[in-house]
């Protein structure tokens, strides 16, 4: 199955990657732009970096996630400076990782040209003759700029390039990592930046990959900077959850806030604020947080 490109509000699917692998660490959507997809199936060359770096992503794990905040975290409080979200901690892993890995570069100049400098005309990460990638958790209203790097990079003009590569790839977050990760609410989304892909057809010429990074599975980072964590329902005992505050997350994207009263069949009871008593499913929820 492949993406259809000119409907770009249905549902996205996973990529050239073995599901099993998706689900070992960071899950994604994503959508191919000018039939990215298929031109990183059709070479093997295009497909092995590009599998290189997909791979750091699935294998940035919810507790590597959570440890590196910490750390951060702990260091901006003996600073006594402001921290909040896990946009950090995801940039120094994938920086870390995929810096790693031969071939790859991080923090590259797009031009090799004195007299232009290349302090504004930076990407974040690329491999000679394959990929030019740019990351971007930052203000929305820089997403047509950030989405025309890996254009400059890989597209032929008059300027001396440092590295010249042939597909880009976009990464950002999904609304749901925004919400999860403590992530600026004025921060662009994987849900905003393709709606920048129509009108930007003719200057987005080159084909790339948009990855829009998915929520955790088992915690969150709260307004305080705090680690909620987040339980599957497979571990959920109902003893240690009676009479708790907490907010229940289904599969369809509901949430729903209260005590939990009573547990039966299957099925648990929540008594919210205003006194209402919903019955959820088991099998519908994902997962269960306490407030």
């Amino acid at each position: 199955m492949s993406i259809i490109e000119e409907d770009i509000d249905r549902e996205m699917l996973y990529p050239l990657f073995d599901i099993k692998i998706k689900e070992q660490g960071m899950k994604f959507k994503y959508y191919s732009h000018r039939y990215a997809d298929a031109i990183i199936q059709s070479d093997e060359s295009l497909k092995q970096r590009y599998d290189e770096f997909i791979g750091v992503i699935c294998g940035i794990t919810d507790q590597d996630l959570k440890e590196d905040f910490l750390r951060k975290k702990a260091v901006h409080n003996a600073r006594r400076t402001s921290f909040k979200s896990i946009t950090p901690s995801i940039n120094s892993l994938m920086k870390e990782r995929i810096g790693g890995i031969p071939g790859w570069k991080t923090e590259v100049d797009i031009f090799n040209d004195e007299v232009i400098g290349n302090t504004e005309w930076r990407l974040d990460f690329a491999c000679a003759d394959s990929f030019c990638v740019e990351v971007a958790f930052n203000h929305g209203e820089a997403i047509a700029w950030n989405l025309l790097k890996p254009v400059l990079s890989c597209e032929l003009n008059h300027v001396k390039k440092a590295v010249q590569g042939k597909l880009g790839i976009y990464v950002c977050a999904t609304d749901k990592l925004k919400k999860a990760g403590n992530i600026d609410s004025a921060s662009g989304s994987f849900e905003k930046v393709l709606r920048y892909i129509k009108p930007m057809m003719n200057q987005l010429t080159i084909p790339m990959m948009i990855i829009g990074l998915d929520e955790f599975e088992t915690f969150k980072i709260s307004k305080k900077a705090e680690i909620i964590d987040r339980f599957k329902i497979d571990n959920f005992v109902f003893s240690d959850w009676e009479g708790v505050n907490v907010e229940v997350t289904t599969y369809n994207g509901y949430h729903f806030r209260g005590i939990i009263v009573e547990y039966y069949d299957s099925k648990i009871d929540l008594q919210e604020k205003s006194g209402l008593i919903t019955t959820i499913d088991l099998n519908e929820i994902r997962f269960v947080e306490k407030i």
